[in-house]
């Protein structure tokens, strides 16, 4: 763990940012520390935090960087919600250059999130902290199973633990765009429901959620969130340039009132892009006679319907009463009014969700045991021993070991949880509760997968 503060350059005269190292018991922060320090080194951008020196004194572990004044745009998105197409595609674009800069220079950030961007007062766009920014080297992509970044914009291939490149952070990227454009995130949940809709669920379309958004960025947002890699955009060079045409139509596109979004409880379906056109005044009497016309005729099939106690014979109701398709679901955007509504003879449920992989699920209980990790919540000693108990397992699930042996071996873990929540191997409670349930549905997916 560390902290910033303010300093200030008594040699050039300026205030600065002092990095401080808080955590030296434990060897795997001092090297994110030292590494951080490395990586901004050689990322001079414009839009990347600027480090100006770095080393040990007294004991003291520290970074000192460039202060920027402005708030983060996670504070800016707090404050004001939602913002203007225009605004969020120069900032969007701002970061897809650093981004750019950076797999340039073989550096993946791999924690791409607003509170992460810096927003000046000068109206720039500052990427900052490289905490857990990886170099793309052979050691760096062959980890498995080791879920970093913050749910909520980590990629699919994050989740399950596979080999990262600069596409994973163009993935976050379109998160981020998402929620400067709509107020939300594509997905809202839980760490188990988040991991499970990065992989699975395909992301809501922004224009379902804000029309003003224009045809060209729907589509950009729609390609950074795809789950596989390989249909996003290749670079960060890419998306800027994509994101300069999409300005570019956002810009004849009417912009609706900036306002705080409440994310909904689940993702919002794209609604139909199509539209009615109102007949004008030359083709109006055509469409009177028309629906005069298919009165009588409507008219004329109900009375031929109707059995000689003059009841109306179910079999032949209209199709658009009797054979509304059982998968259809309103969208939020859809409205009728209730003296037209008719109701429907056919009673909807959605289908049950698909459930996670023994890989996936695992994926989750390790993300749960590294964010521990990163707030200082579990000593190394625990990580090592359920990183080591959870490889096994799956190991043995590939090799088509029986269930039931698997299962001991989760309840054990479960145990082992308690234990360290009791010998202070795990310092909070909640997440102590967090890595249970994950382990509970890397027990059911287990079963799943027997099945």
């Amino acid at each position: 763990m560390s902290e910033v503060r303010r300093g200030e350059d008594t040699l050039l005269g300026r205030p600065v940012a002092v990095k401080l190292l808080l955590d030296y018991a434990d060897p795997r922060s001092v090297a994110r520390f030292q590494q951080e320090a490395q990586i901004l080194a050689r990322l001079q951008h414009p839009n990347v935090i600027s480090v100006f020196d770095t080393g040990v004194d007294g004991g003291d572990r520290f970074i000192v960087m460039e202060l920027v004044e402005g708030p983060t745009l996670r504070e800016l998105l707090d404050t004001e919600g939602r913002l203007a197409p225009e605004r969020a595609g120069e900032i969007a674009s701002r970061l897809a250059s650093a981004l750019g800069f950076a797999h340039g220079k073989a550096v993946i950030h791999r924690d791409v999130k607003p509170s992460n961007v810096l927003l000046p007062p000068d109206g720039g766009v500052k990427l900052a902290d490289m905490g857990i920014a990886r170099l793309l080297s052979p050691e760096a992509l062959t980890a498995t199973l080791s879920v970093r970044g913050t749910a909520l914009y980590i990629s699919p291939e994050q989740v399950r633990g596979d080999r990262v490149d600069p596409r994973a952070d163009l993935y976050s990227l379109g998160c981020v765009l998402f929620e400067m454009l709509t107020g939300r995130t594509p997905f809202e949940g839980d760490l188990a429901a988040l991991s499970y809709a990065h992989t699975h669920t395909p992301a809501p379309r922004t224009r379902s959620i804000n029309p003003a958004v224009s045809a060209t960025m729907d589509e950009l947002i729609a390609a950074m969130l795809e789950k596989d890699p390989a249909r996003r955009p290749g670079t960060g060079e890419e998306v800027e340039r994509s994101l300069a045409a999409a300005i570019r139509d956002d810009a004849v596109v009417p912009t609706a009132p900036t306002e705080r979004v409440q994310p909904p409880p689940s993702p919002t379906p794209r609604p139909p892009t199509g539209g009615r056109r109102r007949p004008g005044p030359k083709t109006r009497p055509l469409v009177v006679i028309a629906v005069c016309g298919l009165a009588v005729l409507l008219f004329i099939a109900l009375l031929a319907s109707r059995e000689p106690d003059g009841r109306t014979d179910a079999s032949q109701r209209s199709p658009q009463l009797s054979s509304s398709p059982a998968t259809h679901q309103p969208s939020p955007v859809e409205t009728s009014s209730p003296s037209t509504q008719q109701p429907s003879p056919v009673e909807i449920s959605s289908p049950a969700p698909e459930q996670p992989s023994p890989h996936e699920a695992a994926a989750v209980v390790l993300d749960t045991v590294g964010e521990g990790i990163e707030t200082g919540e579990i000593t190394d000693h625990f990580d090592h021993e359920i990183r080591h108990t959870i490889d096994e397992i799956l190991r043995d699930t590939d090799k088509g070991e029986d269930v039931d042996g698997l299962l001991e071996k989760v309840d054990d873990l479960r145990e082992k949880v308690s234990e360290a929540l009791e010998k202070g191997e795990i310092t909070s409670a909640d997440r102590a509760s967090a890595i249970d349930e994950a382990l509970l549905m890397f027990a059911e997916a287990l079963r799943d997968a027997e099945q």
